[in-house]
């Protein structure tokens, strides 16, 4: 009882505990990239070719140098790490060139489906590649 009584101690002990109690809420709460967060198999189909091209996996990631964009690993299925942001249900993927290929596009999510719609251009100076292409990207784990 004499340790409640010395407002020292009240006050020592009231903030630790608040602490500890905050420090557990720095969590993912808040965070919209949360919902996008995963593994998923990607159903990706050409609108340029009308081919549907082989099923592969992607990893979506928080960039941790943001508040609000994520890593899409494997991009494309050309091992390319795409940066895309979030904006509510919405993923946003601005423009970006990787190796000889620039991307662009966007996509929502549905439950536990993101259907993406993007570009992919060629940056070569050679090149003259250029698809656009729909995605349906389905969370395995």
């Amino acid at each position: 009882m004499q340790y409640f009584c010395n407002p020292i101690r009240w006050l020592a002990g009231f903030f630790g505990l608040t602490a500890i109690l905050l420090s557990g809420c720095a969590s993912d709460n808040g965070d919209e990239r949360s919902r996008f967060l995963g593994r998923y198999e990607v159903e990706e189909y050409s609108q340029v070719t009308y081919a549907q091209r082989p099923e592969y996996e992607v990893i979506i990631r928080r960039d941790r140098g943001t508040e609000d964009f994520v890593i899409i690993s494997n991009f494309y299925n050309m091992d390319l790490d795409a940066e895309a942001r979030v904006d509510g249900q919405r993923l946003v993927i601005p423009p970006q060139a990787h190796n000889f290929y620039e991307i662009e596009g966007e996509g929502v999510l549905s439950g536990s489906v993101i259907t993406l719609h993007y570009t992919v251009t060629s940056v070569s100076v050679e090149g003259d590649f250029f698809d656009r292409l729909n995605a349906e990207l389905k969370l395995i784990e």
